[in-house]
């Protein structure tokens, strides 16, 4: 059994490419953030799951019970890091039983390829495991074991994480230091519209869709900018710059 413990950062490389992101330092810190935080931090479900097949840089997991929002499957495939993406390494044992929270699949893998897998493995309906934040908690003996609720090493009950996941909004308090994205995404009438409020802004940007085809790519200074006339679906936007690469998943509807 593995437990990890807290990601804060994580950079990973492969020639040119890295890896940079930041989080909550507990599994309830991703779970109803406060209002000053990202959304996107959110897992779309929080699930409790046993891997039952490896899959390259991916594996397949039986969901034996959600804890919250919803699955498409009783097994689904989740991606993890293929060497160079936000994300954790998928390496428990079959069998193992763990927490997961669960993000629905950006894409990134089929774009920041790695010759040592084939390309194109990730679709829609796949499910990935994020680095930035805390998305992964041990499950021994019917306990629960990780940074639950702090950054340290906690054990509750399977039934006592069930209840405490639907408080979590009220156990991280809206008092904390706010976190603040530098990236600001918006949608208005159909138009992608994106504005840099970081330091150092990015080199670069790039749009892709779904399938992983480019839409748009350039050069950006940080200043506003935007895209219009977007067919409705889910997009994947990439942001490269000195301090690494970005990326975040958006839902044009």
């Amino acid at each position: 059994m593995r437990v990890l413990f807290l990601v804060l950062m994580t950079a990973a490389f492969l020639p040119g490419r890295a890896c940079s992101c930041f989080g909550p330092d507990t599994f309830c810190g991703v779970l109803n953030p406060p209002y000053a935080q990202p959304e996107w931090w959110l897992p779309d479900a929080v699930v409790l799951a046993v891997p039952v097949l490896h899959e390259h840089y991916g594996m397949d997991v039986a969901i034996l019970q959600v804890f919250q929002g919803l699955v498409n499957a009783d097994t689904v495939r989740v991606w993890g890091d293929n060497g160079a993406l936000c994300r954790l390494y998928t390496s428990w044992a079959l069998g193992d039983t763990i927490i997961l929270g669960l993000h629905q699949c950006d894409l990134a893998g089929n774009s920041i390829q790695n010759p040592e897998y084939p390309p194109d493995l990730e679709r829609p309906a796949h499910y990935m495991i994020s680095a930035c934040g805390v998305y992964m908690l041990d499950v021994a003996g019917g306990q629960v074991i990780g940074p639950i609720a702090a950054p340290m090493l906690q054990t509750m009950s399977l039934e006592g994480f069930a209840q405490l996941i639907g408080q979590c909004a009220l156990a991280n308090g809206v008092d904390q230091f706010p976190v603040v994205d530098p990236l600001v995404v918006r949608v208005q009438d159909g138009a992608l519209l994106l504005e840099w409020n970081g330091a150092e802004p990015p080199s670069e940007w790039l749009l892709l869709d779904a399938s992983g085809r480019t839409v748009r790519q350039e050069r950006w200074t940080g200043h506003a900018t935007g895209v219009g006339d977007l067919p409705r679906g889910l997009y994947l936007i990439i942001l490269d710059g000195r301090s690494g690469r970005m990326t975040r998943r958006v839902v044009i509807g």
